[in-house]
């Protein structure tokens, strides 16, 4: 199964970008004040992803949950936020970045790339598509919609279950291991977490 790629389309701003408005700035959110009451998400990356929601949200199949992947925590924290917008409620997980990501491996995203065997993790918009199984076991596709993630398919960067990310060594060392580029999440939690966002619902990966 696959969908349309929607990437962020400017003219539909147009006015208001030449006003120096930015795009995310442009949708009415009021309505999703129910939305993360106890802002575990970074404010800016939560705008961005609800913009983008508002903007495409007629063109979304999955419309239940939106995940944003706060690459600028440190992996030793749950950054990995699952939002259910019928309810507002917000779950955070553990997740992988790439090792091309951090190469000194001290826990902290900070060099990006969409480029092939970089194994880095790549930043902006997603679709999640369909599921299967690999050699990580249950596995959901992810389509890049923009020009900072386009080669993500290519590149095979799945949401998938690790042994690496592991609850007791992010206790002990504020990190878990790393990925070749995939949102790599705790096996136990892998198949529930896939299963809510699975089928084309927005998946965004945000860095300041």
């Amino acid at each position: 199964m696959t969908f349309r790629v929607y990437a962020v389309d400017l003219s539909q701003v147009r006015s208001a970008v030449q006003s120096r408005v930015p795009w995310y700035e442009v949708p009415d959110l009021s309505h999703f004040d129910y939305l993360d009451t106890k802002n575990k998400i970074p404010e800016l990356a939560k705008k961005k992803a609800l913009a983008y929601y508002e903007l495409y949200k007629d063109k979304i199949p999955n419309k239940n949950y939106i995940t944003v992947f706060d690459a600028s925590n440190v992996s030793g924290k749950p950054r990995l936020h699952l939002i259910h917008i019928p309810t507002g409620a917000t779950e955070s997980y553990l997740v992988a970045h790439g090792k091309g990501s951090d190469r000194n491996h001290d826990g902290y995203a900070e060099k990006f790339s969409n480029q092939p065997n970089s194994n880095a993790t790549s930043l902006g918009f997603y679709i999640t598509e369909a599921t299967y199984m690999g050699d990580n076991g249950y596995s959901l596709r992810l389509k890049g919609l923009e020009s900072t993630n386009s080669n993500a398919y290519a590149r095979a960067i799945v949401v998938h279950g690790a042994g690496y990310v592991d609850a007791k060594m992010a206790a002990a060392q504020n990190k878990v291991g790393r990925s070749q580029g995939c949102p790599a999440v705790e096996t136990k939690y892998a198949k529930s977490v896939i299963n809510k966002i699975k089928n084309g619902s927005v998946f965004y990966i945000w860095s300041q």
